[in-house]
């Protein structure tokens, strides 16, 4: 009677953990927008492109955006990155990248004297930070 309680005290260890490694299950891997959705940050973003066409080969001197002639082009991809938060510190950056950015541009990248104009397709069109206090009013 004790070698049968002492094999089955064995086996039972044995068993256990292989039991309870079987009914484990990994944790899930977060996904990007989980993470994002958690942290209360919010991104977006859009795409502008487009052919401009010139009849009879006709140039564009009156105009800002449309510089290049019977061609296609990437005018603008725009990305926003925010947290925006109802309570605390937040901000948001904007960022526009393509050819309308070299109109656009809000700060010149060579600014020696008798430096060239900027040829950058990348703008920062805004970026702040914001603090939002709570209510404290009793």
């Amino acid at each position: 009677m004790k070698k049968l309680f002492i094999a089955s005290a064995v086996s039972a260890l044995f068993a256990a953990p292989t039991t309870v490694l079987a009914q484990a299950k990994p944790a899930p891997v977060p996904t990007l927008d989980k993470v994002l959705e958690a942290s209360g940050i919010s991104v977006s973003g859009y795409i502008d492109a487009g052919y401009t066409y010139a009849k009879n080969g006709a140039g564009f001197t009156d105009r800002v955006f449309d510089t290049q002639q019977n061609s296609f082009a990437l005018n603008q991809f725009g990305l926003t990155v925010a947290k925006q938060p109802k309570e605390g510190f937040g901000g948001l950056v904007n960022l526009t990248v393509g050819r309308d950015a070299q109109s656009i541009h809000s700060f010149p990248e060579n600014t020696a004297t008798g430096a060239p104009a900027t040829t950058s397709m990348f703008d920062v069109t805004q970026a702040f930070s914001c603090s939002m206090l709570a209510d404290r009013s009793p």
